[in-house]
């Protein structure tokens, strides 16, 4: 059975653990986005800024400009998060992240879903049915992980759960 499982710990710090599938498959794609950044080409296709920040603008034109001027250093910063995942990370089945690391996680899983869709990742529907392809498979794996991470993160040891929440 695939699994992911983020745990809160004390001092921020949260407690990974998943099936050695949901590792390997991590893993590849943190490699992959990786080597789209430092080449920037994603396969065949282009990995543009349009294709990993979304637009920060209601017209296109503004969000093009916002690109133009901190395009370079946005990716920069997605770049040495990704490095850091992928030069730390050997596809470990248990490991705690502490505050930087669950940082770069989490611009990793938000940026690498660039890899496997053509239109705009903000336009993306909801899946109406299980993922089937390989594309849709590590897409429901980097949003289960994002979602897995954020709960994680949310969740203060210091207060008692409270119904409903």
């Amino acid at each position: 059975m695939d699994f992911l499982n983020a745990i809160p710990q004390r001092d921020g710090q949260v407690l990974v653990e998943m099936s050695p599938n949901v590792a390997e498959c991590l893993h590849a794609i943190a490699r992959d986005l990786l080597v789209a950044l430092e080449t920037g080409y994603r396969g065949r296709r282009r990995l543009r800024d349009e294709d990993l920040f979304p637009d920060a603008y209601q017209l296109a034109r503004d969000s093009a400009g916002f690109r133009q001027r901190h395009g370079a250093a946005m990716r920069a910063s997605v770049t040495a998060a990704v490095r850091a995942v992928v030069d730390n990370y050997r596809g470990q089945t248990v490991f705690t992240l502490d505050r930087a690391w669950v940082r770069a996680w989490f611009t990793t899983v938000a940026h690498a879903p660039a890899l496997y869709v053509r239109k705009p990742r903000w336009t993306v529907g909801t899946w109406t049915r299980l993922p089937v392809t390989e594309n849709e498979v590590r897409l429901f794996w980097l949003h289960y992980t994002q979602a897995a991470l954020a709960q994680a993160c949310a969740v203060s040891l210091c207060e008692p759960p409270v119904s409903g929440t």
